[in-house]
């Protein structure tokens, strides 16, 4: 009787022969698609970043034209609700952060994508080592300081903000539902 085999299943049981199916086996057997993730949150942050930027900037717009109708009885209480909207969008933007999450998490998913270029094609920290099980743990451990870097940065921002509100920037942070195994 013959079966479907499940392919991800038999990329796990394929021998690591090159090094694009050690590559391969790593993101999925042991990080469970970590870049993946990465990549699919950095867009879901960047598309929240733009709709809360879209309605900050509609609803600032919106309380200056009103004002064309200065004399309409309902036009201050308008006006007064727009303006509580903004402060509370703003307010939500800070703690949310979902500028500097999606750059973060764009930021290590190309940096993993970099790291698994350089090493399928030997370049970079990989070029002339001929010794396939060294040039596995030097990807291995590349990969896992993007992630520690990433997670780093993050507590650290998240550290400082309880102290006082940044004005800057920040390179980058993970986000604590993140599963990390």
């Amino acid at each position: 009787m013959a079966t479907t085999a499940n392919p991800e299943r038999v990329l796990q049981e394929l021998p690591a022969n090159s090094r694009e199916a050690r590559a391969d086996q790593f993101f999925q057997r042991d990080l469970q698609d970590q870049r993946r993730w990465y990549s699919k949150h950095a867009s879901h942050f960047k598309s929240r970043a733009q709709v809360l930027g879209i309605a900050m900037v509609a609803a600032g717009a919106a309380t200056s034209s009103l004002q064309v109708l200065r004399d309409a009885f309902w036009v201050p209480v308008l006006t007064a609700l727009l303006g509580a909207v903004v402060a509370l969008m703003e307010g939500w933007r800070q703690i949310a952060r979902y500028d500097e999450t999606w750059a973060a998490y764009r930021v290590a998913s190309e940096r993993m994508k970099r790291e698994r270029r350089l090493y399928v094609n030997g370049a970079g920290a990989y070029r002339g080592v001929t010794d396939e099980e060294e040039a596995f743990l030097r990807f291995v451990e590349a990969i896992e300081t993007i992630i520690a870097e990433e997670q780093r940065i993050y507590w650290q921002n998240r550290s400082d903000s309880r102290s006082s509100p940044s004005s800057t920037p920040t390179i980058g942070h993970a986000s604590p539902e993140r599963k990390q195994e």
